[in-house]
C-alpha cells in the first residue's frame, strides 16, 4: 500500500560517470529486487537490499524512502523516522516522505514506554511534517486528517476540529474524517479526557493484536479516567461477549444504556444495536425473558432490524410461546421485505432468511401437534452432534426424536441422509417415503430416486459422490472443476441421469457454451429418467438458448404438467412464449410465477426480453 514509482531514477542515471557506472547499475538492480520483495511482503530481504543501495549510492532518495517504508511495516518507527528524514534532505518537497515522516513520528509517540516530553516532541515533529506537506499540497486530505490526529494528541482540539472540517469540505463522504471530528468535539467538550482516549486506543491496538486481557485492562482504565466514555463501555462489553463472559457483558451493556439515557436524543444513534447485543448476551446467559425484552426494545427503536426480530423468535420458541414466536418471525420476514422493496441494503443472508422461516414453521408445527417440543430438542442435539462430526450420536438422537414424534418430517429427512451416506439404502428409502407422506419435498424425492437406483446397482456410489462434488463446485463458482467432476461422474456411472442433467444445465445456464453437447446430455438424461420433471426444464432451457423457442415451450409445458406450481418453470415458459410472440400466454405464466416467488420481480424488471410488453397495463398489473 505504500509503494510509489521511483521519482529520481533519472537523477541516479545521471551520476553514472567513470568508475561509478558499475556501482549505479548494481544499485538499480538491487533496488528493483528490493521493490519486488517489499511488494511480496518479504521485509527482511527488502531491508537488506535497500540498505545496500544507500551504501552504494548515498544520494538515492527513493532507496531511503523505501527503507523507511520497510522499517515502518516492521514497526521500527525510530529507524523509519531516520530514513524519511534522510529522504527529505535529498528531496525537501516530497509530500509522500513528509506524510510518512508524520505517520512514523505519530506511531513512535504511541509507544507505551516513552517519557511525556519525548512523546510530545514526536507529536510536534508529526505536526511540522504535515504542515509542510500541506504548504506544498494544500488540498491533501490525508495530510489534513493526520494533522488533526496529531493535534488531538497535543490537546489542541480546536485546531484538530478546524483541519477535520477543512478536510470534509474537500471530501464530505470520508467516514474517517467524520469519526475523527466527532472524537475531537467530544474531547473539546470534555465527554472524555485525552488520557482516557489514549487508554482507549491502547485497548484497540491490543485487541487487534489478539491480546484480550490487555485490551480489557486498557478499556477499564479509560472508563476509570472518564466514567461517561460510551465507546469504551461498548468495546469492553463486546470483548466480554466474545470471551463468553456473558454476565460481565450484560453489566457493561447496561452501563452503556444508562449513559445513553442521560444523553441528548441526537447522540443516541446506534442504541438499537446496543439493545440487540444486550439481547444476545442475555440469550447466551440463558436469561430468556430478559433477552426477549432487550430484543423488543431494539425493534421498537429500529423496526427494520431483522436479526433482532429473528433472535427474539428463536428465544420465544425455546420458551414454548409458539404464537408469539410465529408472529415475531412474520415480523422479521416483513421487515426484510420492506427494506428490500425500499432499495436498502439488508445485511441478512439467504441462509438467515431460511432460518427465520424454519423457526416460524417449527413453532407452527409444534403448536399444531406435528411433533413435540421434547422431540424438537432431541433433534437439535442431533444437529449439534452432526456439526462436530459425531454421526453415530446424531443418528441415535434423530431416531429417538422420530420415535417420540412419528410425524416429525425433518427428523426423518436427516435420518434419510445419514442412512444414504452410510449406504443403508433400504433404511434411506423407508425414511424418504415417510417424509413424502408427511410433507413432500423435491429434494427428498430426488434422494429417494438416488437411493433406489443405488440399491438396484444402476451406478456405483462413487458416481454419486463425484456428482455431489461437481454440484458443490458449480454452486461455489468453480465451473471448470465442476465440469471435470461431472464428466468423471458420467464416466464412472454411464447410467446416472442426474450427472448428465447437471452437466447439461451447467453448460447452458452458467457457461453459455457447448449448447449442442448440452442438448445431447439432456436428451440422454431424459432417456435414462423419463419421469424426471426437472430434466424437461433443463432441455427446454437449452432449446431456448439455441433459439428453438417453440420446442422449448413444449418442453416447459411438459415440466409444468407434472409440477404446475414451480415458479422457475413458469418463468422459463414465459420467456419462451415472449419469443414466439404469444404475449397473453407469457403474461399468464409470468403472473403465476411472481405470485409464487416475489424474488422474481427484480429479475423480470431488468430483463430486456420483456421490453415488448413492459409498458402494457397487463404487465404492470402483475407486480405486487
Amino acid at each position: 500500500m505504500f509503494h510509489r514509482q521511483p521519482l529520481i531514477w533519472i537523477c541516479v542515471l545521471l551520476i553514472t560517470i567513470g568508475n561509478t557506472t558499475i556501482a549505479n547499475e548494481k544499485a538499480m538492480s538491487l533496488f528493483s529486487q528490493g521493490i519486488q520483495e517489499l511488494n511480496a511482503g518479504e521485509l527482511d530481504p527488502a531491508l537488506e537490499r535497500f540498505e545496500q543501495v544507500t551504501i552504494l549510492v548515498p544520494d538515492f532518495a527513493d532507496a531511503h524512502y523505501h527503507l523507511g517504508l520497510v522499517y515502518y511495516q516492521k514497526t521500527e518507527y525510530r529507524k523509519a523516522i531516520d530514513a524519511f528524514t534522510q529522504t527529505l534532505k535529498l528531496l525537501p518537497r516530497d509530500t509522500d516522505a513528509l506524510i510518512k515522516l508524520g505517520l512514523a513520528s505519530h506511531k513512535a509517540g504511541e509507544a507505551d514506554a516513552i517519557a511525556p516530553l519525548a512523546r510530545r516532541t514526536l507529536y510536534e515533529q508529526a505536526v511540522k511534517a504535515y504542515q509542510t506537506a500541506l504548504e506544498i499540497q494544500p488540498h491533501n486530505v490525508e495530510a489534513l486528517n493526520n494533522l488533526g490526529l496529531a493535534y488531538q494528541e497535543l490537546g489542541r482540539f480546536r485546531d484538530a476540529i478546524a483541519v477535520y472540517e477543512e478536510g470534509l469540505t474537500l471530501n464530505p463522504d470520508l467516514p474517517q474524517l467524520h469519526a475523527n471530528l466527532a472524537t475531537a468535539r467530544d474531547l473539546q467538550t470534555g465527554v472524555y479526557s485525552l488520557a482516557a482516549h489514549q487508554h482507549y486506543k491502547v485497548g484497540t491496538r491490543a485487541k487487534r493484536a489478539g491480546r484480550t486481557e490487555a485490551a480489557m485492562a486498557a478499556w477499564k482504565q479509560a472508563i476509570t479516567e472518564s466514567p461517561k466514555y460510551l465507546q469504551a463501555y461498548l468495546q469492553l462489553a463486546e470483548l466480554y461477549f466474545q470471551s463468553t463472559e456473558y454476565e460481565s457483558a450484560i453489566r457493561t451493556y447496561l452501563s452503556a444504556i444508562a449513559l445513553l439515557s442521560e444523553s441528548e436524543p441526537s447522540q443516541r444513534s446506534g442504541t438499537a444495536n446496543i439493545f440487540y447485543n444486550l439481547g444476545n448476551s442475555y440469550l447466551y446467559a440463558q436469561q430468556l425473558e430478559s433477552a426477549v425484552s432487550a430484543y423488543q426494545q431494539a425493534v421498537d427503536l429500529n423496526p427494520e432490524m431483522v436479526r433482532a426480530w429473528a433472535n427474539m423468535g428463536t428465544v420465544l420458541l425455546e420458551m414454548e410461546r409458539f404464537d408469539a414466536a410465529i408472529a415475531v418471525c412474520q415480523s422479521a420476514l416483513k421487515a426484510n421485505t420492506a427494506a428490500s422493496s425500499a432499495g436498502k441494503d439488508v445485511p441478512i443472508s439467504p441462509s438467515e432468511l431460511n432460518a427465520i422461516e424454519f423457526t416460524r414453521s417449527t413453532a407452527q408445527d409444534i403448536k399444531d401437534g406435528e411433533y413435540t417440543m421434547q422431540a424438537y430438542r432431541i433433534w437439535r442435539r442431533g444437529i449439534s452432534a452432526r456439526n462436530v462430526g459425531d454421526i453415530p450420536t446424531a443418528l441415535k438422537l434423530w431416531e429417538q426424536a422420530a420415535t417420540l414424534s412419528p410425524r416429525y418430517a425433518v427428523a426423518y429427512e436427516n435420518l434419510a441422509w445419514v442412512y444414504f451416506n452410510l449406504k443403508r439404502f433400504d433404511d434411506a428409502i423407508q425414511s424418504c417415503k415417510t417424509v413424502q407422506t408427511i410433507r413432500p419435498s423435491p429434494q427428498v424425492a430426488q434422494l429417494l430416486t438416488f437411493a433406489s437406483e443405488l440399491k438396484a446397482g444402476k451406478y456405483p456410489f462413487e458416481a454419486y459422490q463425484l456428482w455431489e462434488q461437481g454440484r458443490r463446485a458449480s454452486a461455489a463458482g468453480n465451473l471448470t472443476e465442476a465440469v471435470t467432476l461431472l464428466s468423471k461422474a458420467i464416466e464412472v456411472g454411464p447410467e446416472f441421469a442426474a450427472a448428465y442433467n447437471t452437466l447439461a444445465w451447467l453448460y447452458a445456464d452458467k457457461l453459455g457454451t457447448n449448447l449442442t453437447e448440452a442438448e445431447k446430455l439432456a436428451r440422454r438424461a431424459h432417456k435414462l429418467d423419463p419421469d424426471a420433471t426437472h430434466i424437461y426444464d433443463t432441455l427446454g432451457w437449452i432449446l431456448h438458448k439455441q433459439g428453438h423457442h417453440t420446442e422449448a415451450l413444449n418442453a416447459f409445458k411438459q415440466a409444468l404438467e407434472r409440477t404446475p406450481n414451480n415458479p422457475e418453470y413458469l418463468y422459463h415458459a414465459s420467456l419462451a412464449a415472449i419469443e414466439i410472440g404469444d404475449s397473453a400466454q407469457a403474461l399468464k405464466y409470468l403472473a403465476e410465477a411472481i405470485a409464487l416467488d416475489k424474488a422474481l420481480v427484480q429479475r423480470v424488471q431488468t430483463q430486456s426480453e420483456f421490453d415488448a410488453i413492459r409498458f402494457t397495463s397487463a404487465f404492470r398489473d402483475i407486480f405486487p
